[in-house]
């Protein structure tokens, strides 16, 4: 295996023979609820609290009538189970009752669990559009402790965490922020209640399987989680060290200790998609295109639509450069690739399918796999690989850019290396640094960086680089240069 699989997380079977004694006590006729989803007033004792919680709007209508359970006096809402301790006079007399245990949805706490501003509970990231939610509801006190780290349902197109008193869930298709409980206490009654909450609510299949997805609370602060489709791999160590994990749209990693600190990888210049150099600004608004300079004046023209998606799902943080213009990828589908991932544009497709990502983590996985053999026998080292790195001007006046480009190849054939990314550390006169990321080297084993003019320091001032390989190596891979800041008199 090229990819070092965590234990597997499994939903056992549902066990609700503690609900079924609960719901004892409340199956007789009056509790009935018809079709149309008849419900009940808050029982008196219950108001404050419920209100306190958020009332209907959070909680739910009550679904049941006021039972007693042992020592304690319960009331079903959509969302949860009320309880009160009539014997209590402190914190303890109102509480939530834990309904998600008996539902045996939960998965082991993070080993390395994401810092940051990340709120951690037990090893459990609580997702950051869920923490408004979850401090209305008192935090632990109301809400319980955390089953789950937060994930993503496709079959029912929503983001998810489940928690021991109730489950919070947001729509992909909802704005950020606009949060709601899950029908924890639907389900839970679903027996002698007969109450069918809202389609988006519903918990409909509390045995599956849920994916380790540990990126997931990180890229809360995006509003790209679901963009990227569904996990093709559980998380794995990478050949540079960092952690990653495979989607059908886009490849994500971090460094394993900082979680939060998330990246992506280059794929469509990884995968070898279309590239096409920069050009001149030529059309504008007016003709539904955004201009992206890139190097300079020079820069690629993005469709609105591609701007618009680009700029609600995390910025070019996310998407990176354009590296191509449009073009048909294939019959009625246009294409634009950046440095991280491929826009599609389907005209044909509903409004909200017209523009997506490209799936290119299935072919990433692909290769990934077919080269896996060879790259657990490589290893990289000043022996078995060679950097040479060459500057586009010797001398160049301080008013012009420098183009650096490197040159990756394999000591033992002299075949150019792909998929390598460098580091470039430029040393300006004043002994301050300017420093840049190669992007991964092509095919051909080169790449290059564009390195800003040097404006404001003295004729025949000698700028030093060094650049080094980004590759899981005890020596490093690096090469130096320099060149001359010259203006003519």
């Amino acid at each position: 295996m090229i990819f070092r699989r965590r234990s597997t997380l499994t939903f056992t079977v549902l066990m609700m023979t503690l609900i079924s004694m609960l719901l004892s006590s409340c199956s007789g006729q009056g509790s009935k609820l018809n079709a149309s989803g008849k419900t009940f007033e808050v029982s008196p004792g219950f108001r404050e609290f419920y209100q306190t919680l958020g009332g209907s709007e959070v909680m739910g209508p009550a679904i049941s009538e006021n039972f007693a359970f042992e020592s304690l006096q319960c009331q079903y809402t959509v969302n949860a189970l009320m309880c009160m301790n009539p014997s209590s006079s402190d914190a303890s007399r109102f509480s939530l009752y834990p309904l998600g245990i008996p539902m045996n949805i939960r998965e082991d706490p993070a080993v390395n669990p994401a810092q940051g501003n990340e709120r951690i509970i037990n090893g459990y990231g609580i997702y950051d559009e869920f923490l408004p939610l979850y401090d209305k509801l008192s935090g632990g006190l109301y809400a319980g402790n955390p089953l789950t780290q937060v994930q993503l349902n496709y079959a029912q197109q929503r983001i998810e965490q489940y928690f021991e008193n109730v489950g919070f869930y947001r729509k992909f298709s909802d704005p950020p922020g606009q949060v709601h409980l899950l029908a924890y206490g639907s389900f839970s009654c679903a027996a002698n209640c007969n109450y069918s909450p809202s389609v988006d609510a519903l918990i409909i299949n509390s045995t599956r399987k849920v994916e380790d997805q540990p990126f997931l609370s990180g890229l809360g602060r995006i509003s790209a989680t679901t963009i990227f489709g569904s996990p093709l791999t559980q998380p794995y160590i990478a050949a540079d060290g960092n952690e990653e994990q495979v989607y059908e749209n886009a490849v994500l990693y971090a460094p394993p200790g900082n979680l939060v600190d998330i990246k992506l990888r280059a794929l469509p210049l990884l995968l070898n998609e279309r590239r096409t150099d920069p050009g001149p600004k030529v059309y504008g608004s007016q003709n539904g295109v955004v201009f992206y300079p890139t190097s300079g004046e020079m820069g690629y023209h993005v469709p609105m639509d591609f701007d618009r998606f680009i700029s609600s799902h995390g910025g070019m943080e996310i998407s990176g450069k354009p590296i191509a213009e449009v073009y048909e990828v294939s019959t009625g589908v246009y294409r634009q690739c950046f440095e991280n991932y491929c826009l599609d544009y389907t005209p044909a497709a509903a409004e909200e399918s017209k523009v997506t990502l490209a799936s290119l983590g299935k072919a990433y996985l692909d290769q990934l796999q077919s080269q896996s053999s060879s790259q657990e026998l490589f290893t990289f080292s000043p022996d078995t690989v060679t950097l040479q790195v060459d500057e586009q001007y010797e001398q160049l006046s301080p008013d012009t850019e420098q183009k650096i480009e490197i040159l990756v190849l394999r000591n033992s054939d002299g075949q150019p290396l792909s998929n390598l990314e460098a580091d470039l550390d430029l040393t300006l006169p004043d002994d301050s640094h300017y420093t840049a990321t190669f992007l991964p080297t092509q095919s051909d084993g080169k790449s290059s960086v564009t390195v800003p003019p040097a404006r404001g320091y003295l004729n025949g001032s000698i700028l030093v680089y060094k650049v080094c390989l980004k590759a899981a190596t005890t020596t490093p891979v690096c090469a130096s240069g320099s060149y001359i800041l010259w203006q003519a008199p």
